[in-house]
């Protein structure tokens, strides 16, 4: 079993803990301003994302086909496998007709599964691993938990603070913290798969679109393939995901230290 803190990446212990700080700052200021009705507006920002997060997941069960031992008893298996290898319950999970490359999860206190056809039709088993163990990673380390009560109790501000509150979410909460939350998901990715090999093509076909050849994944865990490019500034400030080839990167490294 992995346990959580050789999963998470020493990049978001150092964002969380930034993140915290801030947080209790800005709370205490606007305590201040607000004689404690701020209280009330993360009270209510809290509530409402609870309720938007219900809501989307009930709207799976009519939408998406759940992933059990006698409807998708592959991919169960693999889910179960990756739980198992990751110290994770086995989440509620589901496939979703939407074609695109992607997985998610999603949910506070029952978190959910979901995998695209599309990703389902286009990776093969170990790629799949891959995917699947980076959304348990999510899990495990309650990726969604903390970004929910660190983003949605915060938005109900006054004017006067609304600049600096929306600053800190679009830069850090949904910039630098929840890419290095991607690390540490794809940390527990490749502790799913077992595999560097089938990491780095999982994040081929997602950058291009492209199988994978040899080549390819060699040049790229080599540093000799670029994967997607450089964003330009902005680009990387606001991104909700690093660069695929800095993942690769990180990979790499996290393969040659475990």
């Amino acid at each position: 079993m992995t346990s959580g803190h050789n999963i998470r990446h020493p990049r978001e212990r150092t964002d969380l803990f930034i993140a915290l700080i801030i947080a209790s700052i800005l709370f205490t200021i606007m305590s201040i301003i607000t004689w404690g009705l701020c209280c009330l507006w993360g009270l209510f920002g809290l509530i409402i994302a609870l309720i938007i997060v219900s809501v989307h997941n009930s709207h799976l069960k009519n939408t998406s086909d759940p992933i059990d031992g006698t409807s998708h008893p592959a991919l169960f298996k693999m889910i179960t496998e990756a739980s198992s290898r990751l110290g994770t319950e086995v989440p509620r999970s589901y496939v979703s007709p939407d074609m695109g490359l992607n997985a998610s999860t999603r949910g506070v206190f029952s978190p959910v599964l979901v995998l695209n056809r599309g990703l389902i039709d286009n990776m093969d088993p170990g790629e799949l691993r891959f995917v699947i163990g980076h959304e348990l990673g999510h899990i495990k380390l309650r990726h969604f938990t903390i970004k929910t009560l660190l983003d949605d109790t915060v938005i109900r501000v006054p004017w006067l603070l609304y600049l600096p509150i929306l600053l800190f979410k679009l830069i850090f909460l949904r910039g630098r913290l929840s890419r290095s939350m991607e690390y540490s998901a794809d940390r527990a990715g490749l502790a799913a798969c077992g595999d560097l090999n089938k990491a780095v093509s999982t994040m081929i076909k997602l950058g291009t679109g492209r199988s994978d050849s040899h080549d390819m994944v060699r040049g790229a865990i080599d540093g000799n393939f670029e994967i997607d490019g450089k964003r330009n500034f902005f680009g990387q400030l606001l991104a909700t995901h690093p660069d695929l080839d800095e993942r690769v990167r990180e990979l790499v490294r996290s393969d040659r230290t475990h």
